[in-house]
């Protein structure tokens, strides 16, 4: 499966690769499931925990359910998986683990790499040293050589902050993490968050706008935070729709979206010189980075790394950008930090796919075709014009 095939992408396949090698360390660890209440499944309804953890899945219909993980040992923690099924399509199934402080606000969010070796012998980390056995588990999952270190400044009781170094081939950038201090076991590809605010508006204060492209009017009720590809093509359909539907509720709400570069390096090897060229010609006009993007997805399938080179050159020069400006910022360092950056944001926020969208703070993955339209109509003009007539061919 790929980006191009399925909404959730190869991200959400990392994602899910993650989280089951430790389902299926933990099940051989432990033949026989406990019997105790905190082992069950929770119901959605009555557990303000997984009420809280839900609000990290994608919105939309849905069944949630929370699974302690009893081999996860952190003193002061409780770890648990939580996973989303929806009803509209039981494809894109969303899970995640969630390292929750006893007594506390604190709860570590992420991705998660068992190991195995280390949960029959534990051993403290204390320095670089100690990362190898993990740092050798995370090729697996991450293409190329990740580099994995300890970041003292990250530290937290009972946890040892780590970074890990993914490279593009155009510059690395940071993934936040923290493995168990006293034995190494367990990696979680994630960071700390506060379980008594709502997780909107966490994420509302971690996407950075400013010099950020954006299209709609300035004084908009609605805030999109989209991160997508160009040489994805489920982000060209949907940018597509975007423009759509936004004219369609135009008389009814104004929206006002942002747009971070995603590039999926892994698979889509021009996705980052495109996102690199976009940005030269932001830093000239933001509509010029605009109509880039059209000219892009209208090109798509035609379109390989050489062929983008020489079709971003001539668009700068079709559209009145110098030359030696577009060479002078075209791949270079300083125009690479900029989508490094967005790369890392993505993943503080939880971004596994492209294209993903946060409506103020709120992830919405728009799976099916109908899902964007009920959500802004159902959050922000009570319900106004629901329910929708189904999509052609649906029953």
């Amino acid at each position: 499966m790929s980006t191009e095939k399925k909404p959730l992408g190869v991200l959400a396949l990392l994602a899910s690769s993650l989280v089951m090698a430790t389902a299926v360390l933990l099940a051989a660890q432990e033949p026989v499931r406990q019997k105790d209440a905190a082992a069950k499944p929770a119901d959605a309804k009555a557990d303000p925990l997984l009420q809280w953890l839900e609000t990290f899945f994608p919105w939309g219909p849905g069944d949630a359910k929370l699974e302690e993980m009893p081999l996860i040992k952190v003193p002061g923690y409780r770890a648990y998986r939580a996973e989303k099924t929806f009803s509209i399509d039981p494809k894109p199934a969303d899970q995640l683990f969630a390292a929750v402080e006893e007594g506390g606000k604190a709860v570590l969010i992420g991705d998660a790499i068992g190991d195995e070796a280390r949960l029959k012998n534990p051993v403290p980390v204390r320095t670089n040293a100690d990362l190898a056995n993990m740092r050798e588990l995370l090729k697996r999952y991450f293409p190329g050589t990740p580099r994995l270190s300890l970041e003292p400044s990250l530290d937290k009781k009972e946890w040892k902050g780590v970074v890990i170094r993914r490279d593009t081939g155009y510059g690395d950038y940071p993934i936040p993490a923290y493995i168990s201090a006293r034995d190494g076991a367990v990696l979680f590809l994630g960071h700390f968050w506060d379980r008594s605010r709502s997780v909107a508006e966490q994420r509302r204060e971690m996407l950075r706008l400013a010099d950020t492209p954006a299209v709609g009017p300035a004084d908009a009720r609605v805030t999109v935070v989209e991160f997508s590809d160009m040489e994805c093509p489920s982000c060209k359909r949907r940018t597509s729709d975007w423009d759509a539907l936004q004219a369609k509720l135009a008389g009814d709400l104004k929206i006002r979206r942002y747009v971070k570069s995603f590039p999926l390096t892994d698979s889509h090897p021009w996705a980052f010189r495109a996102a690199s060229a976009a940005r030269c010609f932001f830093e000239r006009s933001p509509e010029l980075h605009f109509r880039y993007k059209s000219n892009v997805y209208a090109r798509q399938e035609e379109l390989n790394v050489a062929a983008v080179d020489a079709f971003s050159l001539a668009f700068a020069v079709d559209n009145g950008v110098p030359e030696v400006y577009f060479k002078g910022c075209y791949l270079q360092a300083k125009t690479a930090e900029k989508i490094l950056a967005d790369l890392t944001e993505g993943w503080y926020v939880r971004v596994r796919s492209t294209p993903t969208f946060f409506i103020d703070g709120v992830a919405v993955s728009w799976f099916s075709d109908p899902l964007m339209e009920e959500f802004l109509r159902r959050t922000y003009l009570g319900g106004k014009g629901l329910p929708l007539p189904k999509p052609a061919g649906s029953k």
